[in-house]
């Protein structure tokens, strides 16, 4: 770990919270506030991580990388752990999980042929409004799952975004 710089320290900090949403599953009486606790941090972690990779001139293809696997980890993480105990319904978590494996295999692909398919503004956003979501959830609000209806129009919306952009690398390889 001593060659990671800051960004990447801050982006593992999702890999670690990633498997303390299992904590939704067990019957203790403070989990909702643990959950929105580290459903903040890794909103805010998400934020900081990028930002500070470009203050301090330390961006890379594989920290990008990695950002966008503790993204997908934690986010699917909790998703699924939600979806078990019915607070989001499952069709919408299998849309999410279909979606990142997907662009995640493209963005691989490209990679593979030294192209880099960059996270747009809308997949970012997507990403910002889905904590934003979960947190509403776990502070019960009433509307929270409009709110990740909301984020799942647009990962709908940005999968098409990625795919157009992987489709003309594709088209230009031939």
């Amino acid at each position: 770990m001593k060659h990671l710089h800051l960004a990447q320290l801050i982006s593992f900090l999702r890999w670690i919270f990633a498997p303390l949403t299992l904590v939704y599953l067990t019957d203790w009486d403070q989990k909702d506030m643990f959950l929105l606790l580290i459903v903040a941090l890794s909103g805010l972690t998400d934020l900081l991580d990028g930002y500070i990779a470009r203050m301090e001139k330390k961006t890379s293809y594989l920290g990008a990388i990695h950002d966008f696997t503790a993204d997908k980890l934690f986010i699917l993480s909790a998703l699924l752990v939600f979806s078990v105990v019915g607070k989001i319904p499952t069709w919408v978590t299998f849309i999410f999980l279909y979606r990142e494996i997907i662009v995640m295999g493209l963005r691989i692909y490209t990679s593979y042929h030294r192209y880099e398919i960059k996270a747009s503004w809308m997949g970012k956003f997507k990403t910002a409004i889905l904590f934003v979501g979960l947190m509403a959830m776990l502070i019960n609000f009433e509307y929270f799952m409009w709110i990740i209806y909301i984020s799942l129009a647009l990962a709908v919306v940005s999968f098409f975004d990625y795919f157009w952009k992987f489709r003309k690398v594709v088209l230009n390889e031939k």
